[in-house]
Formats: C-alpha cells, sequence, structure tokens
C-alpha cells in the first residue's frame, strides 16, 4: 500500500503516531512518505494528526483516496467537520473510541504507547520509598481529593517522597493542590529523563479522574423536575467518576517498561491493563489509595 502521512503538529501525539509508526508500517511491506501535501494522487492512503488534516482537499484530488485522522480532537467545529468526512479515525482507547463514535462509525483503537527501552528492575525494602508521576501538569492538580490525603497520611509512618515529571516549561511549575509535608521532586519531561529519572521510582501513579464539581444543595429533585432536567437518585456513597474522553493506558506502559508497578484509577483503560491485585492495584478514593499505595511500599 501507498501511504503518506501529513502533519505539522509537534506533540507526543505526533511522535507515536508518526515517528513511531512509520517505520512499523514500513517494516510491514508498505511504500511510507512523510508529508506531500499536493500528490494525493499518487496514494492509496493518507493519515494526518487532527488539528492540520485536510480531508477535503485530499478527497477533491483523488477521489479513490483512504484518509484516516490520528488521535482525533472534537473542540473545534472544524475538527469535528474533518472527522465525520475521513474515512476512519485513529484512537487511543475505548474512552477515546465511545466518543468518537458520535462523528466517526469507523473507530480503530491504536495504543499510543511511547518507544521507550525496556528495562529490568528488582525492588528492595528502601528508604526513602520513591512515588512516581509522569503525564500533564492537568493531572497533578487532580491529587488533592483523594491521593494528597493518602500520601499525607502515609508519609507518618512511611519515608516516602514524590518524583513528579512534566512539561515544566511549556505549563509552567506545580503550584496549586500539591501534597503537604511531602518531599517533592519535580523534573523537566524529555524522553532521556524516562530513564535518566523515572527509573528510579518504586511505585507509579496514573489518575485520570477529575473531581467532580459538587451539586448545590439548594437544587432539589422538585426544582430539577420543574426545569424539565430528569433527576436520578443519588446516594451518599455512590461512586463519582470523571475522566477526559481521551484517557488512555499509555501513562500505565511507561511505568511497566521501566518495572515500575503502579496504582491507577478506575478509568476503563486501566481496568483493561491491570489485573487488580496481581498486576498492579486500581483506587479510587482516599481510603483505596493509601491501602494500594501500602500494599506496595510493604511488600517489594
Amino acid at each position: 500500500m501507498r501511504i503518506v502521512i501529513n502533519t505539522n503538529y509537534n506533540s507526543a501525539g505526533t511522535k507515536v503516531c508518526v515517528d513511531d509508526l512509520t517505520p512499523k508500517l514500513k517494516n510491514a511491506g508498505h511504500d511510507v512518505s512523510r508529508n506531500d501535501w499536493e500528490n494525493y494522487n499518487k496514494y492509496d492512503l493518507v493519515l494526518f494528526m487532527a488539528p492540520d488534516s485536510q480531508v477535503e482537499k485530499a478527497k477533491k484530488i483523488s477521489p479513490d483516496i483512504k484518509v484516516g485522522i490520528m488521535d482525533p480532537k472534537i473542540d473545534k467545529q472544524r475538527w469535528r467537520k474533518e472527522i465525520k468526512r475521513a474515512d476512519f479515525v485513529v484512537v487511543s482507547s475505548v474512552e477515546q473510541r465511545e466518543t468518537l463514535l458520535k462523528y466517526n462509525p469507523n473507530p480503530f483503537i491504536y495504543f499510543m504507547f511511547p518507544e521507550i527501552e525496556k528495562k529490568e528492575k528488582i525492588h528492595t525494602n528502601k528508604k526513602p520509598i520513591i512515588i512516581g508521576y509522569h503525564g500533564n501538569k492537568e493531572h497533578l492538580t487532580c491529587f488533592a481529593p483523594a491521593i494528597n490525603p493518602a500520601l499525607e497520611r502515609l508519609a507518618k509512618k512511611y519515608p516516602i517522597e514524590l518524583w513528579v515529571m512534566y512539561n515544566k516549561k511549556k505549563l509552567g511549575k506545580w503550584t496549586r493542590n500539591k501534597p503537604k509535608n511531602i518531599p517533592i521532586k519535580q523534573i523537566q519531561w524529555s524522553e532521556e529523563n524516562y530513564h535518566k529519572e523515572l527509573a528510579k521510582c518504586d511505585i507509579g501513579i496514573v489518575n485520570n479522574t477529575i473531581p467532580p464539581q459538587l451539586m448545590n444543595r439548594a437544587i432539589t429533585p422538585h426544582i430539577l423536575h420543574t426545569l424539565g432536567i430528569t433527576s436520578y437518585p443519588r446516594r451518599k456513597n455512590d461512586f463519582n467518576a470523571r475522566f477526559k474522553y481521551s484517557t488512555n493506558p499509555g501513562r500505565i506502559y511507561v511505568f511497566s517498561q521501566l518495572g515500575i508497578p503502579v496504582v491507577s484509577d478506575f478509568a476503563p483503560s486501566a481496568n483493561q491493563f491491570i489485573h487488580d491485585g496481581k498486576t498492579g492495584f486500581i483506587a479510587h478514593n482516599k481510603y483505596g489509595w493509601y491501602w494500594a499505595l501500602e500494599q506496595l511500599i510493604t511488600k517489594p
């Protein structure tokens, strides 16, 4: 098959979907070109990264060409229009597939795992225990309701440190919703620092849950009914699990390649990849996070 991959978008997703995927397609026997934005009639398939896709142009030049959009975005009307016109979309998870089905009936899951050298790690009963995080700064601010209380409680019993790796240069230093009374090392994200820094961690944290906004207690079921809003039963101990539509297992994968066990929350992708109690732990509230992290601290 003759394939062209077109994008000028610079992101972690581009590295996985373009830089890492290209040699895999070539090794599978396909003819792969990069950034040919005019000669679509020379190819059977064109793959775009979402922000700079040109589905209409490609179809106009070559009506028979198949068009796929990788890691599709839906925040802008133009992006949604492109997704609807494409033949298929390449998504990173069941969560993203579920969302994109509204716009395109042909989602294909390609787990967007970065190429990272596998490393064996021998875990010992050491001090301090380093608990690590890597990913977006946004998820760090979501530590507050469940993870921070668990870490602060653990710190009273065990010597622990928290190492977090994210793009400080682009996003600024993490200052909001940090756990108290715990040494925190903030590391600039880079591919080199996966092995140089993150590999030194003993336990990985992968959180995806976004704390839900509390419902105004003054808004009663009667008021909701009056407004024409259906009110469903709410119980004190029900779960609230809110997460981004692009949630995926990529951060779990990095820890696995470094030989580091993970505690993750209730996102569907996590449950696909973690067999709770055997290949990691699943947690949700501050009690679950405390219990799971303590299991790994005390049983290296």
